[in-house]
């Protein structure tokens, strides 16, 4: 199988042999993009500017096709690697490790843990992509946190605390990059960038705030892992903040991100945010708007097809540049030159990570130690016959154990996740069950999987419905438009339509003017979960007569939502009870009885001890689908009770997407144990048994405050953590009683803090101190602590609302039984600041700062103390040069912009600042004091600036192009100009008559520097080749002229065919002309030319080394299997070519049945293949049903048309490829899955065939050649 490094090997081969020497006998260099004594910046703008506007464009979008030519392979943008890496594109379908989800993680409480996972999962995306690099990019991890617990996507977070986010995301992203100073490993990027934290209304809504909040809570996570740990990446979300969205605010992409906090990468859109601006937010008027707002306000590249579809549109239309597309693409053209796409494996440290590295045993095992460390132990009651704890579980005593519960066998990952190897998905009840039997133990498991997971909100959503008499339809009604509801009920558009969100038992929406005389009945649009609801319809109130009341349910659709179906129209019969005229009429939802079997109780009432393992699932809340009630979902709370009530020893094991409400069951005498985890990844049930039967002892602490009740929380859409004085958000500013605190869990051992004590206590915001304590073990085994620091500002202003506390400093520390440990926690100073919004930075409160030191935010065992004085010293910490352009021309001049911000995250006045510039090749740009820089010569130099602020001085640079003028002054063919020249046309075809001399080329350059090197045609047939070269960029102007004479066509109605035609690895047994009599039939084999492996056998051609035009009709004896094909080729080498093929449907794991297949245009250049068009055909090409190819060349165009009837054609699309010495005809080949056909979603990687051969039947070729004289 080729590699990235041997298309790369090709491509600088090639500028060698080209340019065997310079000037003065010097041998030619590499390309500056190729070449590593440049920068990285210097080299992604050397390639950028070798892109014509149409390829700039083609780049803008998650999946990058190649630009063979210059040796750029496909890359897909779009990797996840949230708790291990995901199968997509190249590794579709093949397992990875898989890891705790990040909610889980988040429990920990531990960075380095996080960083060892994170460089596992960096090692396996390095063996994934070892042959190739196909995406290295990863869109993890989520650092927005957890402002409220409905937020469908708070399994994705670390936890409610900025603070904790910040410090795991550093484990997380560190881990990931790697620790090489050159060469990222691999690429993490921040999301959502920022306040994401509601699905229901992600696409059109506002997360609306305060500077203040804006930048203490939500902008926090990115300026710590920006500023000081180096994120490479953001993604903006979907949401607007403040009424702007986000991917059109140039402030808080590029002002804030960029020029503050130093982001030095790329930022992407979140999948179809740039299109949001249009159908989501009516913010920009059409999709060109867009595209211009979103690479202006410095958004590189749009996950979706906005930017490449309208980006040079925009251009054209004078609201975007070349120059805006060029910046964009240069940041991210950065990025993958630092991951080392383009140099020599040699030299890359992580190159050489092998495909074996996947899955390693080590992997395995450091999953299953992230899983032990992520249970938290909520609760721990004392058994009162033995005096003992109820866990960890005495095997000693205990003979016989249930095993209960909707999650008892079942491995739930969570979003993102990977597929993983089935021996190492271990589910609870496996690891009890593999526990029992590993140690030789004689207690009996016995189970029930009992209970059930739907979602306690929105069970039943009812989009309209209409009155109706004898069968007549009345009045419609639109369900979202009512005049009254339960509070807390949502209405919002998704997916193009408008629907209510958030309905919980007993709730009710009320309508009213409903003429409801002689109505015998009401036809409902809805839909529902699996076990759906309860419909009343009410006439006055909520508790008003019943005129109908209906059991509603549906049973999961095939392909769809698990649990849910698609919306379809249920008749409700009614009775008007004699009313008539105009009513308002009440729907109220209510949940469907949910009984416990008898079953499950008998069998819980004859054990010793109870296990129950309760839960959330996608179904709960998810991308894309917020959760409405906090309570477990289903009959999970009422089995809980059911079972507590014949058994006095139930533990209950909780693995959700974050809090769930608990009290219904928390303070239940006979539920003697609680432990709570997030989705625990592949070893989950391993670890639970363990942690159950006292092989680990729980450490982790909670990570979001845990909440009695859902109405204690402020509404959902409201983004003011400050609340109203009574409902705060987070453990922050919320100070009413909950189930269990921030940094709540217990443990199987006990602690104590003593020596409390803090190494200054006069600061100044520029200090740094560090507090301790000391940590004893005093029970009997050791254990794991979690020692937490929360500062408070009790000299500050009521006025100013400051929070109640805020986490500072932690540590997790191992401290075996009877030992004390002195746990030390740094904190800088210049971390406890506030957000100043009059003076647009950073401030710091004067007075008492206590360091409250314990073992959660409410369980506080100590405090030391320090007073604040003195103002805080900015220092400059941030600087940004750049120009208006990167591309220039000799003569060309730009201005030099520059910011400086600084550590109070505030704007030096540049004008009072002492900066300095300087060109590292003035031969190249030079520039002026003022920061003017001229383009004095041709080739790349970087543009200094050296900001000097009270003595600190920070530089930053910008890359600039300076391009040669590669025209041809005069191009002649046997001493007369080619008639027509053009000198953007690359390709020249002359028809000549046979035994013609061999014509000579003769060029001149328009410019000095430039080399010119012609290799004439060494015959009839042949090519003559005109290169003009760059001698100091190594850039190349060619021109191809072909000549030959005219081409012979074939109706296939010999015994053989024409003398003319040559077969390439030719297998007499897999063709015939009698198998189809008129015809040609090519029996498909393994192997193929596209990419790899060039073997394909019986490739049938002659030379057409001119214009023409070739046209065939084939049928095929089935429909093709992925990846087999066949069709036209234009070819000059394995790794040349053009091909116009009818080929199998990219198979994706949602497809279903026979797919006909699809018309392809695909070129290949250098190895590197691309597609240029595609269509896929909705009838099969068999018996009858026959499809017309035709292809056209005309110079370096091709251009392809299909037709199924035979008479008209349609255009499929054209490449623009020089080949020289070309030969054309037919192939059929099993093929290659390329890979530009791995970035379909859902794609799946099998290529199992039918048992019957693919046979393809050419009922003729016909080639017309044309071409200059």
């Amino acid at each position: 199988m080729k590699t990235r490094q041997n298309q790369l090997s090709v491509l600088v081969l090639f500028s060698i042999l080209m340019m065997a020497f310079m000037p003065g006998g010097e041998k030619a260099k590499k390309p500056i993009y190729l070449n590593t004594a440049y920068s990285f910046k210097e080299r992604a703008a050397d390639l950028v500017s070798r892109m014509t506007p149409e390829e700039k464009q083609s780049q803008l979008g998650n999946t990058m096709p190649p630009i063979p030519r210059l040796g750029v392979n496909h890359y897909d943008v779009w990797g996840e690697a949230l708790h291990g890496i995901m199968g997509r594109n190249n590794n579709s379908g093949m397992t990875a490790t898989s890891f705790p989800n990040s909610v889980a993680v988040g429990a920990t409480w531990d960075p380095e843990l996080i960083k060892r996972e994170t460089k596992v999962i960096s090692d396996e995306a390095r063996g994934f992509n070892h042959d190739v690099i196909f995406t290295l990019t990863y869109w993890s991890p989520v650092i927005e946190p957890a402002r409220d617990p409905r937020w469908g996507r708070t399994a994705e977070t670390f936890g409610e605390d900025p603070f904790l986010v910040s410090q795991i995301g550093k484990g997380f992203i560190q881990g990931l990059m790697g620790d090489d100073p050159t060469y990222l490993k691999a690429v993490p990027c921040g999301k959502h960038y920022f306040a994401n934290n509601t699905e229901f209304n992600r696409h059109t809504g506002s997360a609306d705030m305060d500077d203040r909040d804006m930048r203490e809570f939500y902008l926090l996570p990115y300026r710590t892992l920006i500023r000081e740990y180096k994120l490479p990446a953001i993604m903006t979300a979907y949401s607007a903040v403040n009424r702007i969205p986000v991917s059109a605010s140039k402030y808080l992409v590029d002002t804030i991100a960029r020029k503050t906090y130093g982001l030095d990468g790329y930022v992407t859109g979140d999948c179809g945010a740039i299109d949001d601006m249009v159908r989501g937010h009516n913010y920009a008027e059409n999709h060109t708007v867009a595209a211009a707002i979103g690479i202006k306000s410095g958004v590189d590249t749009d996950c979706g097809s906005v930017y490449q579809a309208n980006a040079l549109d925009a251009v054209k239309q004078g609201i975007l540049t070349e120059a805006d597309i060029d910046r964009a693409l240069v940041n991210f053209f950065t990025i993958r030159m630092r991951m080392g796409e383009f140099d020599p494996r040699e030299i890359v440290p992580y190159a050489g990570i092998k495909p074996g590295i996947i899955n390693d045993p080590s992997h395995n095992d450091l999953a299953l130690e992230v899983a032990t460390k992520t249970p938290v132990l909520l609760k721990n009651s004392t058994i009162t016959e033995t005096g003992a704890k109820a866990l960890p579980i005495d095997l000693k005593r205990v003979k016989k154990i249930a095993v209960l519960g909707p999650q008892a066998d079942k491995v739930e990952l969570g979003d993102y996740s990977g597929e993983v190897e089935p021996h190492l998905s271990i589910s609870p009840l496996e690891g009890i069950q593999n526990y029992i039997k590993e140690h030789n133990l004689n207690t009996e498991i016995v189970s029930v999987i009992s209970g059930n997971t739907d979602r306690k909100t929105d069970f039943l959503t009812v989009n309209r419905f209409s009155t109706v008499r004898n069968g007549q339809v009345l009045e419609e009604y639109d369900a979202t438009k009512f005049a009254s509801s339960a509070p807390g009920l949502i209405v919002a558009s998704r997916y193009g339509r408008t629907v209510i969100s958030g309905i919980k038992d007993g709730d009710w929406t009320a309508y009213d003017n409903i003429d409801i005389t002689n109505v015998d009945s009401i036809r409902f649009n809805l839909s529902s979960s699996a076990d759906g609801g309860i419909l009343e319809v009410r006439v006055g109130s909520a508790a008003g007569n019943v005129l109908a009341s209906e059991r509603i349910s549906s049973p999961p659709e095939r392909g769809g939502f698990p649990g849910w179906a698609r919306p379809r129209t249920v008749p409700v019969k009614i009775n008007t009870l004699g009313i008539t005229g105009p009513q308002t009429l009440v729907l109220v939802y209510r949940e469907a009885e949910k009984e416990i079997d008898a079953a499950t109780l008998n069998l819980a009432a004859g054990c010793d001890v109870a296990l129950i393992f309760v839960g959330t699932d996608q179904s709960t809340g998810r991308e894309e689908s917020d959760r409405f009630a906090l309570t477990l979902p289903g009959n999970q709370n009422e089995l809980i009770k059911a079972v507590a009530a014949i058994n006095p020893n139930t533990i209950v094991v909780m693995q959700t997407m974050g809090m769930v409400e608990v009290e219904q069951f928390k303070h239940l005498a006979d539920v003697t144990g609680i432990i709570w985890t997030g989705y625990n990844g592949q070893a989950q049930g391993t670890a639970m048994a363990k942690i159950l039967f006292g092989d680990v002892n729980p450490g982790g602490k909670l990570n979001v405050t845990w909440h009695k009740s859902l109405t204690d929380l402020p509404e959902f859409n409201n983004y003011n953590l400050r609340g109203d004085g009574t409902n705060g958000r987070t453990y922050m500013y919320f100070n009413r009683d909950v189930s269990y605190e921030f940094g709540y869990g217990l443990s199987y051992t006990t602690f104590e803090y003593s020596n409390f004590a803090i190494s200054k206590t006069s600061i100044t915001p520029n200090d740094k101190i560090t507090v301790s304590v000391d940590v004893q073990n005093t029970g009997t085994v050791d254990g794991d602590e979690v020692v937490q620091v929360y500062v408070k500002t009790p000299d500050s202003p009521a006025s100013l609302e400051r929070p109640i506390k805020r986490l500072k400093g932690f540590k997790r520390v191992t401290v075996p039984r009877g030992q004390v440990k002195t746990v030390s926690i740094d904190i800088n100073c210049e971390d406890l600041w506030f957000w100043d919004t009059e003076k647009g930075k950073i401030t710091f409160d004067p007075g008492r700062y206590i360091f409250e030191i314990g073992a959660s935010s409410r369980d506080i065992k100590g405090e030391v103390e320090a007073r604040m004085s003195g103002s805080y010293k900015p220092v400059l910490t941030t600087v940004v040069a750049e120009s208006d352009r990167v591309v220039l021309k000799p003569g060309d001049a730009v201005q030099t912009s520059v910011t400086a911000s600084m550590s109070d995250d505030s704007f030096y006045d540049i004008t009072k600042a002492d900066v300095k510039y300087k060109s590292n090749n003035p031969a190249v740009a030079d520039v002026d004091e003022r920061g003017r820089v001229t383009a004095t010569g041709v080739g790349v130099a970087s543009i200094f600036a050296y900001v000097t602020i009270d003595g600190t001085t920070v530089s930053n640079s910008y890359p600039v192009k300076v391009m040669p003028d590669l025209n041809p002054k005069s191009v002649t063919v046997n001493g007369k100009k080619i008639p027509g020249f053009d000198k953007d046309v690359k390709a020249y075809s002359y028809l000549l008559k046979r035994n013609s001399k061999i014509p000579v080329v003769k060029a001149e350059a328009l410019s000095s520097g430039i080399s010119v090197e012609i290799e004439q045609a060494r015959a009839i047939p042949g090519t003559a080749t005109v290169q003009l070269i760059d001698n100091i960029t190594l850039e190349k102007n060619v021109y191809y002229l072909n000549f030959d004479s005219e081409s012979v066509s074939d109706e296939f109605n010999g015994a053989a065919v024409d003398s003319r035609w040559e077969w390439v690895r030719e297998n007499k047994s897999t063709r015939s002309l009698s198998l189809k009599p008129g015809s040609l039939t090519i029996t498909a084999e393994r192997g193929g030319v596209l990419e790899a492996p060039n073997n394909a056998r019986n490739i049938l051609l002659q030379s057409a080394n001119n214009d023409w035009t070739i046209e065939t009709r084939l049928v095929c004896s089935r429909s093709p299997s992925q990846p087999e094909n066949a069709g036209i080729l234009a070819y000059q080498d394995d790794d040349n070519f053009v091909k116009l093929m009818f080929r199998a449907v990219v198979k994706t794991t949602r497809a279903r049945g026979v797919q006909p297949g699809t018309i392809d245009l695909v070129m290949e250049e250098n190895g590197i293949a691309k597609s240029l068009a595609t269509f896929n055909l909705k009838n099969e090409i068999i018996g009858d049903n026959t499809l017309n190819l035709k292809l056209e060349k005309k110079g370096s165009i091709y251009t392809a048309y299909y037709s199924t009837d035979g008479v008209k054609y349609e255009l499929l699309g054209t490449a623009n490829l020089l080949l020289k010495d070309i030969r054309a005809g037919l192939i059929v080949c099993d093929g290659t899955v390329a890979q530009y056909m791995k970035s379909t979603f859902w794609f799946d990687s099998d290529t199992t065939k039918p048992d019957t051969p693919f046979d393809v039947s050419f009922d003729y070729f016909r080639i017309k050649n044309s071409g200059l004289k």
